[in-house]
């Protein structure tokens, strides 16, 4: 059965969710959402919040490509130019989410220093950049191409659109995500580390990589 490319539709978003997570975890058993939200189950209503709601951001279903087989979504990651969002930033549908699971000020206090050294080392997305992110396969699926195939079928999307310059990220220690997008071309030109990240989550920080299209 074949693989088509799509556009992600609202139908998506509890894969989408897992999409994140898997994203935010990379090689490693927890990442920045766990460490937000440590249940489960909210932690599922929140993602799924990020990619359904009604604050376009980038976790958000509409800037998605999808790997869909048979009707079933496989793997999925975003591919956007900051500039359509007009602000990066998820403070504002995070207050959403925190909105939506009715959290106490106590709570929201303590978000800003789990947050902080993840902001500290992850990389900035230059204006005018072609920026993919976000990027995820089902367990069962992964070393079939899926994800290369939407990474070379987003790199196009930017060179159509004009840009010159493409930027992903990957924590750091994530060899399989980082030769995965050696392939199609990227290359490691910064790396930010940060030592309470790594206390927390157990990598470095993050690389950026970029590539001319």
């Amino acid at each position: 059965m074949g693989i088509e490319s799509r556009p992600a539709r609202a139908a998506d978003v509890p894969f989408l969710a897992e999409v994140l997570q898997m994203a935010s975890r990379g090689h490693l058993s927890l990442g920045p959402w766990d460490l937000v939200f440590p249940d489960a189950r909210e932690r599922r209503r929140a993602l799924e919040q990020l990619a359904g709601g009604a604050v376009r951001s980038w976790c958000h279903h509409s800037l998605f490509q999808v790997a869909d087989r048979g009707g079933e979504a496989c793997a999925a990651l975003v591919a956007f130019e900051p500039e359509e969002l007009g602000e990066i930033s998820l403070a504002k549908p995070l207050l959403d989410v925190f909105q939506l699971l009715a959290w106490r000020p106590e709570r929201l206090a303590a978000i800003g220093p789990l947050l902080a050294p993840y902001q500290r080392c992850f990389p900035e997305m230059p204006p005018g950049s072609w920026i993919v992110e976000n990027v995820g396969t089902r367990a069962d699926l992964r070393r079939q191409g899926l994800v290369h195939g939407l990474l070379e079928h987003a790199l196009e999307t930017g060179r159509s659109r004009g840009h010159r310059r493409a930027q992903i990220s990957c924590l750091i220690g994530n060899l399989a995500a980082q030769r995965a997008y050696e392939k199609v071309g990227f290359a490691v030109v910064e790396e930010r580390s940060d030592a309470e990240f790594e206390r927390l989550i157990g990598a470095p920080g993050f690389s950026r990589m970029t590539q001319q299209l």
